[in-house]
């Protein structure tokens, strides 16, 4: 689970509420929390996106938890979870991903090889598309 704000440590961490509206370049040490709507580059330890929360961009995390929406680029080094509210569009890449029943993927989806050796296997790559398109 990731760690929200207020809970232990929150040095590092950003927090874009609910009908705020943010553009440009971030870079967080720690969690970036949106429940408002973000576009622009990110670059965080941890992204809770919200179920009011809508982020745009080059994203970029160790870990994610989306129960909002998130298009265009996202990179997730670690673990990904997709709750059933949430939906991601765009080209998705990540280490390991849990998606509830209901959440939405639509896109390009890349699996990071746990191993960067050499002689790994190329990343599985799917295309995904909502049905009714």
């Amino acid at each position: 689970m990731i760690e929200k704000p207020g809970e232990k440590n929150a040095e590092g961490t950003i927090f874009i509420g609910a009908g705020v509206e943010f553009n440009g370049d971030v870079t967080v040490p720690g969690l970036a929390s949106v429940d408002g709507k973000f576009t622009g580059t990110l670059k965080a330890k941890s992204l809770m996106v919200g179920q009011t929360g809508h982020v745009t961009g080059q994203i970029s995390v160790e870990t994610a938890e989306i129960r909002g929406a998130v298009g265009d680029h996202l990179v997730v080094q670690s673990k990904l979870t997709l709750r059933s509210s949430g939906s991601i569009t765009g080209t998705i890449s990540y280490s390991k991903i849990m998606v509830e029943e209901g959440g939405e993927l639509a896109g390009t989806i890349e699996m990071i090889p746990q191993s960067k050796s050499a002689n790994a296997a190329e990343p599985n790559v799917v295309m995904l598309q909502r049905s009714g398109e």
